[in-house]
């Protein structure tokens, strides 16, 4: 039976069953581009694909492509959705077709995007496989799909973005002008081009002066140059020069036009109330951009959190254009997975839509999708950074008060996703009552709602896995709630609190774990925390369960140091080992020190074993699989979090020496949008949660 998870997305969803074998391919969202195809096709399913059954000589497709590279004069832009060689097998990345289908929903079928790689590039979509890994030196885990990697003419690679994490078109199309300007890959300055020929090449500044020096003052014209400004960063003259297309009283098609550029500039500058009525009024009126506008407004509804009409928005314009790129983009949005899940991006808050810092259209090309490295002083800025933060949660939350953008799943069902979207609205809303100065009537609104879905038993999928991370983080939450709430509003809190604390004790063990899919000493550890700091606000916690828990948490410690990834210790057949403990070892080493089971030399010594293993840490963070032995990227800001709750048990030297390098690490990882994010699957709202509360235990307010 399919649970909680697809009753609550089916009540919004027009029906469309589960189509995994023909998605992405099926969607044909990358049709705009005459890519030379590698046939080799990958699913998002319910086991793991790591073995290519195609047989394809990739070496002769690269070789073709550079040849045509060389007669035409353009580089290769090698698009790799996948990598599987001979020292990962494709152990990298489990769900790598989820991000395909965002690249080519969001990327690729962007117009902008598809016409200068059509015009400029010779495009192949091609598996990196041994022959080609080792050809040009792509391995994982420094290189992990989706990446694009550029090859010049003499067939050497000048180029790549790997790790593709943030999907916007605009960043994308700067992106490829960039390279071309690097390669210096120039048109003939043939003035014969028309503006929109120009546009096609990617050349929107002499698209846009070909146009202004055209003399046509029509209302068409106007928004073409409107739309270059927008392009080129540059809102207020766009609207500018829109509100003088508006001013002639132009017919109807004209002003349909015009809202629909005022809309996208509106969505751009994050102006999502704003936009909404003008994408919808160009939506309702036919002419060549109103699938475009739909598919904004849609998008537009859902930022603004009203996720039931975004798919409803969503269903119109897919089956109204089916034909067009707009309409397949749409279906995408509505077409559940084998996760009951829409496959695209938009519902999983990977697709994105506005102005970034002016760092990441300038500087030195991007190698992925984080924040760029010449903007460290935006960075550094943490109050600046956690703003960012603060707003792309507010503007994740869905019209239920719930932050359900993750697509966390076990197979062969969706039985834990409802305690995955429990666990994650907790972990968004305890991060925004901590930042709660960056917003106070839109945080105060936002936990209201959020609190409306935490407490409303029909949500949780109790006995099911992931509910210790239910019970545990809307715990948490109460708790902080409680340290601001003043007593006499105290008692409701702190009744519901003791509530949790009983039903998080009938789920521990006899032998004192607590299990997320099976028993292990760090989801025991993430409760025991929990507990230990539950009882700072009077909340009623057995000694017994404290006890109990400590007593598993020693069982599973081994005599380096080191924690067993699942269960006891004892008959295991060898030691965790130090680096694929790292992660969990300053957790549970400090839950036992709080529960006075352990010292500061040992809390000490996970803290040393953590940082040092923090590159491995790191490389691993946006994958989504055991990518390096025990090391994976669901475990990133999990460990990071706890890790620096546990730090504020140390004494002063050592607590500042490692709240520093924690703050190092955050300013390094933001995503270009401002959002964090470790294992995709588990989601962005997840990630920007995790940061906020690991920036508010180290950060000097």
């Amino acid at each position: 039976m399919r649970l909680l998870a697809a009753a609550c997305l089916l009540s919004l969803l027009p029906a469309q069953e589960p189509e995994a074998d023909t998605l992405p391919q099926g969607l044909g969202l990358d049709s705009l581009i005459e890519w030379r195809r590698d046939p080799e096709a990958f699913a998002d399913g319910r086991r793991v694909k790591r073995n290519l059954t195609e047989k394809v000589d990739r070496a002769a497709l690269m070789d073709a492509a550079i040849a045509q590279a060389k007669t035409e004069g353009k580089p290769v832009l090698w698009y790799v959705y996948r990598i599987v060689e001979q020292t990962s097998g494709g152990r990298q990345m489990y769900r790598a077709p989820l991000l395909d289908l965002y690249t080519q929903q969001v990327l690729f079928a962007d117009p902008d995007v598809a016409d200068i790689i059509r015009t400029r590039f010779v495009p192949l979509r091609m598996v990196c496989d041994e022959p080609m890994s080792a050809r040009f030196g792509l391995r994982p885990l420094q290189f992990v799909e989706p990446a694009v990697v550029f090859v010049g003419a003499d067939g050497t690679v000048f180029h790549t973005v790997e790790r593709l994490r943030t999907f916007d078109a605009l960043w994308f199309g700067h992106l490829l002008r960039r390279v071309l300007a690097k390669t210096g890959g120039k048109v003939a300055d043939d003035l014969a081009r028309t503006p929109e020929q120009w546009r096609e090449l990617g050349e929107w500044e002499k698209a846009l002066t070909t146009a202004q020096a055209s003399g046509d003052a029509s209302e068409e014209n106007r928004v073409f140059m409107a739309g270059m400004l927008r392009r080129l960063l540059r809102p207020e003259d766009a609207l500018k020069v829109l509100d003088e297309a508006g001013s002639g009283h132009p017919d109807r098609k004209a002003a349909a036009a015009i809202r629909a550029e005022r809309g996208l500039v509106l969505m751009l500058q994050g102006k999502h109330a704003d936009a909404a009525p003008q994408l919808r009024d160009a939506f309702a009126l036919e002419h060549p951009r109103q699938a475009e506008a739909g598919y904004l407004w849609a998008l537009c509804r859902l930022r603004l959190g009203h996720e039931s009409e975004a798919s409803r928005l969503f269903g119109a314009v897919a089956e109204r254009f089916p034909q067009t790129t707009w309409g397949r983009r749409a279906k995408a949005n509505v077409q559940l997975g084998n996760d009951d899940r829409p496959m695209g991006a938009a519902f999983a808050n990977f697709e994105h839509v506005g102005y970034l810092s002016d760092h990441a259209y300038r500087g030195e090309l991007p190698r992925d999708t984080t924040w760029p490295s010449e903007a460290a002083a935006e960075t550094a800025d943490l109050a600046a950074l956690s703003r960012r933060a603060v707003e792309f949660l507010l503007q994740s939350q869905r019209e239920n008060g719930g932050f359900t953008d993750s697509r966390y799943a076990y197979w062969p069902n969706t039985t834990i996703t409802p305690n995955a979207w429990i666990a994650i609205t907790a972990l968004a809303a305890t991060a925004l009552q901590e930042f709660r100065d960056v917003a106070p009537e839109r945080i105060e609104l936002a936990l209201a709602n959020a609190e409306r879905f935490l407490f409303d038993p029909t949500r949780l999928n109790r006995g099911s896995n992931e509910d210790v991370y239910a019970d545990a983080y809307r715990l948490l939450y109460l708790t902080r709630k409680l340290a601001r709430t003043d007593v006499a509003a105290r008692p409701p809190i702190l009744a519901r609190a003791n509530a949790l604390v009983k039903e998080a004790a009938a789920r521990q063990f006899d032998d004192g774990f607590w299990a997320h899919e099976y028993k292990n000493a760090f989801c025991t550890g993430a409760m025991l925390g929990t507990l230990l700091e539950a009882r700072t606000q009077a909340i009623e916690v057995p000694d017994e369960v404290i006890s109990k828990g400590a007593e598993a948490l020693l069982a599973a410690r081994f005599s380096d140091g080191s924690f067993v990834y699942g269960g006891a210790a004892k008959g295991q057949p060898r030691p965790a080992g130090r680096k694929d403990a790292a992660v969990r070892m300053p957790l549970c080493e400090g839950v036992l020190f709080a529960a006075q089971r352990s010292d500061l030399q040992k809390v000490n010594d996970a803290f040393r074993n953590y940082f040092d293993t923090m590159d491995r840490i790191e490389t691993v963070r946006r994958n989504d699989f055991h990518s390096d032995g025990e090391l994976a990227g669901f475990f990133f800001f999990h460990g990071l979090y706890h890790n620096s709750e546990t730090n504020k048990l140390l004494p002063e030297t050592e607590r500042k020496a490692n709240a520093g390098k924690i703050r190092d690490i955050l300013q390094k990882i933001p995503e270009i949008d401002g959002s964090f994010v470790d294992s995709h699957e588990i989601g962005r709202s997840y990630g920007t949660a995790m940061a906020l509360l690991t920036l508010a235990n180290v950060m000097e307010r």
